[in-house]
């Protein structure tokens, strides 16, 4: 007895001893756990706090045991009625999602966390794990993406760039929170300063693509730059005393860069990688905001530009003489943009005759006389315009640019020279010059076009010459004095075109009406079939019930005395009278309007409901993909009905068994499902029949079920949809809106189709 005793006390204490290493090795892996642990037992209270409570909340652990979760002061009271509703569902055994709540901290700042619960056994009582996953930092960045898109949509409503300039620095002070900002612009191969923000006085130096700066690298690398300490920088430009770190960021777009957005600070190392990228979708903003106004202002000019050209042309009809309709050109080519334009006429040859042949717009009375003085021969004019100068062409234009050898070697006689300076101009240098044959419609040139000192300092693109176009040929046509004849050519190819057209119009309107008019005979036979077949079944439903009835007394009358083939023939009527029930039922479903009753469910709820109201031979495989989401709003009652006789008519189309594939597809706001079997398939005249009232290819049936589904699911705001290869299988699509359309929860049918045309055939 001594013996069995000791080795009681030795069990029970090495049991002991090993529930306390447990426990240790418990203690150990739940302070392990990268995010904070709370365990509270079923009151809420903290029964055991992990050490990485105290980076979320501020208290120490010990501070919080035993306190109840629902009475400390780490969550706010919005939160602690959340905890309640959610503590009092898990009581229940109700499963909760992960859920957010706001965490106050000891120093009071407030922060954001994700709980996570599980229920646990804790030493031998109920208790809740609880994960709490701090997203406070994710919560903060998902605010200020927010107001980053909110600055977004108001640079694009800027009208003007200082505006978009004033927004973007707004957004990176009072939301991002830089002390010191400042938005710089590529201009004239310099970045300049043209906003700041925080600086005790405003910045307006100038620094050179082509030298040093951090925010020169930005522009010429097309890359941010985040310097934490610009002393260590070579390239470090000072502009303001004091600043230690910098953060530089191109604003740019597919082909340029605009500018720099550029922060400073005081401290060490004051930007982060998360600022980095907070101020390249800033960038983004405004690079867009930038290029968004240039088009718009691009747009403007060129409607301006072509409401010139129409009153130029306009002005053009009313002048007689040649010349003043060439003066007319040129003023209007001037006033597009250009300082300087020179309009040449030639004869066959390409030569000058005459100095009145030269008509000008912008130039001095000297300048005229140095151009008839220094005019080349015709010669000279068609080899500029040939093929050996097709690298210069842009359209119907020539760009000449004084940077290349060649061109300051066969221009340099002829040309006058510009007054303007190179920094005047953006990529335009004064001696640039644009020239361009003006040709007849046949290719024969009648004289040249020649225009210089561009208003806005840019080199030419073929969107921005293309107003000009139209011009060249004006030119011509008026040299040639043909431009009357021309039109009336134009005038007469325009009548005989709307002569085709009307006589095409006239035929395809008289197809349309008879087609209607089928259309309209068609819908006056389904309206009455429709009238008839609401009486008929109404008519029909009456002796049918007597049936009934006379065949349940004859059963109940003669009871135990009903022998085999007497039972044989009641279940017989039985099965006949449920037939023609259907069959009235389905002509009285057709004939009335449809009233939806709306409820949430989901695709599988629907599909396991169908599946149960039919029989699936054995040698028949139904693969069900379907899945309880999305949640959709739908008529439960019809969209089953609608898939049992998709179903039904797949099982009948497998006589020696296959397999039914049932799948979902979410897309756009509808949901897609698709039925596909591996039986015989459809030839393509039984598919174009196959949604007609009436039509079947059963020995029994009225042809009404493809048709009623139709009409259920287009009520839905849907459709219904089908694909058959013969002796492959057939695919039958239904898609309806996952969130109804229809108002109150029902809706009444108000375009029925053409069986219901008529007002009487409610059933």
């Amino acid at each position: 007895m001594r013996t069995s005793g000791r080795a009681r006390v030795n069990s029970s204490f090495a049991l002991k001893r090993e529930l306390e290493s447990e426990k240790e090795k418990f203690k150990k892996l739940f302070n392990l756990m990268a995010d904070p642990v709370i365990i509270v037992d079923g009151k809420g209270a903290f029964i055991e706090i992990s050490d990485k409570v105290k980076e979320i909340t501020g208290y120490e652990k010990e501070e919080l045991l035993g306190e109840n979760f629902l009475r400390t002061n780490i969550v706010s009271a919005k939160s602690k009625v959340i905890l309640t509703k959610n503590l009092a569902k898990r009581m229940i055994g109700v499963n909760i999602a992960p859920y957010e709540i706001e965490v106050l901290k000891k120093n009071g700042e407030k922060g954001v966390a994700e709980i996570n619960a599980v229920k646990i056994e804790y030493e031998g009582k109920a208790a809740d794990l609880v994960v709490l996953h701090d997203i406070t930092e994710r919560k903060k960045l998902e605010e200020t993406l927010s107001e980053l898109n909110s600055y977004g949509g108001k640079l694009n409503t800027a009208s003007t760039l200082q505006q978009i300039y004033e927004l973007t620095l707004d957004a990176m002070r009072h939301t991002l929170g830089f002390e010191n900002a400042s938005f710089m612009v590529v201009e004239r191969g310099n970045l300049q300063i043209v906003s700041t923000r925080g600086y005790p006085e405003p910045l307006s130096f100038k620094l050179p693509l082509n030298g040093r700066g951090i925010t020169v690298k930005a522009v010429n690398s097309r890359k941010p730059f985040l310097i934490p300490d610009v002393e260590k920088d070579k390239d470090y430009v000072e502009g303001v005393p004091g600043i230690k770190s910098e953060l530089a960021v191109p604003v740019e777009t597919e082909d340029r860069v605009l500018g720099v957005l550029n922060v400073e600070s005081t401290r060490l190392g004051a930007f982060t990688e998360k600022d980095v990228t907070l101020l390249q979708i800033l960038a983004s903003h405004a690079a867009t905001a930038i290029s968004n106004l240039e088009k718009r202002r691009e747009i403007e000019n060129r409607s301006n530009q072509l409401v010139r050209l129409l009153n130029s042309s306009a002005e053009m009809i009313r002048s007689v003489d040649m010349r003043q309709r060439l003066e007319k050109i040129t003023e209007a080519i001037r006033a597009m943009g250009w300082r300087r334009v020179v309009l040449y006429v030639t004869d066959d040859n390409l030569e000058i005759r005459r100095q009145e042949d030269i008509v000008t717009a912008g130039l001095t009375h000297e300048e005229k006389e140095f151009l008839w003085i220094k005019r080349q021969h015709g010669q000279v004019w068609r080899q500029r315009f040939g093929p050996e100068f097709k690298r210069f062409r842009i359209g119907e234009f020539y760009y000449f640019p004084w940077s290349d050898p060649w061109v300051r070697k066969n221009f340099s006689t002829d040309l006058v020279p510009s007054k303007l300076s190179v920094k005047e101009m953006v990529d335009w240098d004064p001696q640039d010059l644009l020239c361009a044959p003006l040709r007849l419609a046949e290719g024969r040139m009648v004289g040249m076009l020649s225009i210089d000192d561009p208003v806005d300092g840019r080199r030419p693109t073929k969107e921005s010459l293309a107003p000009f176009q139209l011009f060249l040929h004006q030119a011509a046509v008026a040299i040639e004095n043909a431009r009357l004849f021309s039109e009336l050519n134009d005038a007469k190819n325009q009548i005989k075109e709307y002569a085709d057209q009307l006589e095409l119009k006239v035929k395809q309107r008289t197809l349309e009406l008879m087609e209607a008019q089928k259309k309209l005979l068609k819908s006056e036979r389904m309206a009455a079939i429709g009238e008839l077949a609401a009486m008929v079944g109404h008519d029909l439903r009456n002796p049918l019930a007597g049936i009934d009835g006379a065949t349940y007394y004859l059963k109940t009358k003669i009871g135990s005395k009903i022998d085999e083939r007497t039972m044989g023939m009641f279940e017989l009527i039985e099965k006949d009278i449920e037939y023609s029930n259907n069959i009235i039922t389905d002509l009285l479903e057709y004939s009335r309007d449809i009233r939806l009753e709306v409820e949430v469910t989901d695709p599988k709820s629907i599909v396991t409901e169908a599946l149960s109201l039919i029989r699936v031979p054995q040698n028949i495989l139904v693969s069900d993909l379907t899945m309880n989401k999305p949640r959709i709003e739908v008529d439960s009652e019809r969209m089953k009905r609608v898939f049992v006789n998709i179903m039904k008519n797949a099982i009948e189309a497998m006589p020696e068994g296959g397999k039914i594939t049932i799948a979902v597809n979410e897309l756009d706001g509808n949901l897609e499902i698709a039925f596909t079997d591996s039986g015989i398939g459809m030839p393509k005249e039984t598919l174009d029949k196959l949604w007609t009232p009436l039509f079947t290819t059963k020995a029994k049936g009225m042809g009404l079920g493809l048709s009623i589904c139709k009409r259920f699911v287009e009520a839905h705001g849907g459709s219904i949809s089908v694909k058959s290869n013969v002796g492959k299988g057939t695919t039958f699509t239904v898609v309806v809106p996952v969130q109804s359309k229809l108002e109150g929860g029902e809706n009444k049918w108000t375009n029925p189709p053409e069986s219901l045309l008529s007002t009487t055939m409610k059933a």
